[in-house]
């Protein structure tokens, strides 16, 4: 499952895993399912060979996603950590910011590991492990765990099998490599059960979720010959619906839009209660949101890719709609050229 170009490196991984005693681990703000899944499995993991492993994950775990973290494992919430650990694992982090953590720690004697598979991601680490290809930081690190021959048990085999199902989007994401489900396969092989994950995912919405999702279906606007759908949450509309941020990213709308036939890209700008104003955009059929995502300080993937500012909601709205205008029209305009 290791690409022969990550070969070398997988190696190096391995090997300071093995031979380090005193880890750390973080991962991006506002972690999603395969942040906490590969951040939790590769712990877990770890724990089990003897290691020490502090995590720390400045917004915690998120509501929906408990079980597969262990209760008796005290989480660390920290801004700024003064590290004397061996390693610092990054994990589906795009660059050394996003996970909002100052790290203080001297060079010469702690390495920092980035393990990724975002195409926006800049190389930071000492180590570089960035798999575009796969589909989720939790199918590369299934795949270090596996080469290694770490413990890989049902526990641990829960929380890399919910980044893969999150950020695979159930494995119905174009153009899935065949080691996207190697990795599951070899997370099925455990005796692993899904059906927390898939209760979680198909069955675990709040009643204000489902609200949002259908003040998103009553308000999202279609632009660019009906190619791209628009939707922009202000704090009023949440409030109106006693909902949150959090509610956002549980209600589905991200991705509702593209199953509209024909809708092959989407944007959907929210306020933050903080004030910060960010955007989550998602495409099919080959359009580069992460493109657009990029220019406005965020990343991802060429299919799925956010970002945030600090700046008005207004002025947001208007930045990244007028952004994915241009994109989906030149990615049209190409199209049509293509086929003359």
């Amino acid at each position: 499952m290791i690409p022969k170009e990550l070969q070398k490196e997988a190696q190096k991984i391995i090997n300071l895993l093995k031979t380090s005693n005193n880890i750390l681990i973080t991962s991006h703000l506002r972690p999603d399912g395969d942040a906490i899944g590969s951040v939790s499995g590769l712990m877990k993991s770890l724990e089990k060979l003897g290691k020490k492993v502090d995590v720390d994950l400045i917004d915690g775990i998120p509501s929906r996603f408990p079980f597969v973290w262990p209760e008796n494992h005290q989480l660390l919430k920290e801004v700024e950590i003064e590290s004397n650990h061996d390693l610092i694992l990054v994990l589906d982090c795009g660059d050394a910011e996003r996970h909002g953590v100052k790290l203080k720690y001297d060079k010469s004697r702690t390495i920092m590991i980035n393990i990724d598979h975002h195409a926006s991601n800049v190389n930071f680490g000492d180590i570089n492990y960035v798999d575009t290809g796969a589909q989720a930081t939790c199918e590369i690190v299934t795949s270090l765990i596996d080469l290694g021959e770490f413990p890989l048990d049902t526990d641990i085999a829960e929380s890399l099998m919910l980044g893969l199902m999150t950020d695979s989007r159930t494995f119905s994401n174009e153009n899935i490599r065949y080691t996207t489900h190697e990795a599951a396969a070899r997370l099925l092989r455990t005796g692993l059960s899904t059906s927390r994950i898939l209760n979680t995912l198909n069955s675990g919405r709040s009643e204000v979720d489902l609200r949002l999702q259908g003040f998103g279906l009553t308000n999202f606007k279609l632009e660019c010959n009906n190619h791209l759908a628009t939707l922009v949450v202000t704090q009023n509309d949440l409030k109106k619906l006693n909902a949150n941020v959090g509610n956002i990213f549980a209600s589905g709308i991200f991705n509702i839009p593209l199953t509209i036939q024909s809708v092959t890209a989407s944007v959907t700008i929210f306020e933050r209660e903080d004030g910060i104003s960010a955007c989550e955009f998602r495409s099919r059929g080959g359009i580069d949101v992460k493109e657009v995502a990029v220019a406005l300080g965020g990343g991802g993937h060429i299919p799925a890719s956010g970002c945030s500012q600090t700046i008005p909601i207004e002025e947001m709205a208007k930045k990244a709609i007028d952004l994915m205008k241009k994109q989906v029209n030149k990615f049209y305009n190409q199209d049509e050229k293509e086929n003359l």
